[in-house]
């Protein structure tokens, strides 16, 4: 387990910086002078060669990138981003997935105890349509209809901690809810299928043998047997989740990650922006390695080597 872990560990940190330097390659292809947008109106050639002298600019992309991981890693200049920044991704993240937990859970359930239904059609209708349905395009849709509309939500803005878990829970509930709608339809048919698989293997025969409640059957013996597929296909979302939490941040003016990066971008920071483009790498593989630590504690009988 220590050694699968430590593992997993390297090859993360490996692929969070090829990420950043494949991003900060990126960001430098593009023709724009970032000394020219922070001198403007007043650039000048002259004003603008001494600033990229000043920052760097002028070296090649190679000594730029090594000086911003100097910078951003060794001297600790990504701790005031992640600070600041991650905690309001993280937490719409975190509640995002456990509503597409949730949802995802007993939909399938329920769907598998009413299969063939009209229950089962509906509500594999509706999965379908949360599955294509854009992050962006729902999260203008609920905002619009349950803040500015109806007026049942908070839409826009992000509350500090002294108001309170239930306020900020209440102000969450509309960004949250929307990433896990369009996440749940994935995932939910993903179990869907696992769980029909259960359905004909030899345990639950013998458990309905052995007359075993039909409900303990389901949610006990199927379900367990069944998360494993689940959860991988969890971690395999979480670049898509994230790309969803940045579109909902904008939309819902959530002072987080996705919000600093396209501010970054506007303002031709590269090296501002790569540094956020690094952090949430971070969060997508990690999440994905966490995705990998716990097949261990749903199923016990999994052994790491």
């Amino acid at each position: 387990m220590a050694r699968f872990m430590i593992r997993r560990l390297i090859e993360a940190a490996l692929a969070i910086l090829s990420v950043a330097a494949m991003v900060f390659v990126l960001y430098h292809l593009i023709h724009e002078s970032p000394a020219y947008a922070m001198l403007y109106p007043d650039a000048t050639p002259a004003k603008v060669a001494q600033l990229n002298a000043e920052l760097g600019l002028n070296l090649p992309i190679p000594v730029q990138f090594f000086l911003w991981l100097k910078q951003a890693v060794i001297h600790g200049g990504f701790v005031p981003i992640v600070t600041q920044y991650l905690p309001p991704t993280v937490e719409l993240l975190g509640l995002g997935v456990l509503w597409a937990f949730g949802l995802s859970i007993l939909t399938a359930m329920t769907q598998i105890r009413y299969a063939g239904t009209v229950i089962d059609r509906i509500l594999d209708a509706i999965t379908s349509i949360f599955s294509v349905v854009p992050g962006f395009w729902l999260g203008t849709l609920v905002l619009f209809l349950f803040a500015m509309n109806w007026a049942v939500f908070p839409g826009l803005g992000f509350p500090t901690p002294h108001h309170g878990f239930f306020y900020w829970l209440y102000c969450e509930i509309l960004p949250s809810m929307t990433l896990a709608l369009t996440t749940m339809g994935s995932w939910t048919r993903q179990l869907r299928a696992s769980l029909e698989e259960s359905l004909r293997t030899d345990y639950v025969r013998t458990a309905r043998a052995k007359g075993v409640p039909e409900g303990r059957v389901r949610w006990r013996h199927m379900l367990r047997n069944s998360i494993l597929p689940f959860i991988s296909l969890a971690g395999m979302s979480m670049p898509t989740m994230l790309n969803t939490v940045i579109a909902l941040e904008i939309i819902f003016t959530v002072p987080g990650m996705g919000t600093q990066l396209v501010q970054s971008l506007v303002m031709l920071s590269f090296n501002g922006a790569t540094t956020i483009a690094m952090v949430l790498s971070m969060v997508t593989i990690l999440g994905s390695v966490l995705a990998d630590f716990t097949y261990g504690i749903v199923d016990p009988r999994i052994t790491y080597r």
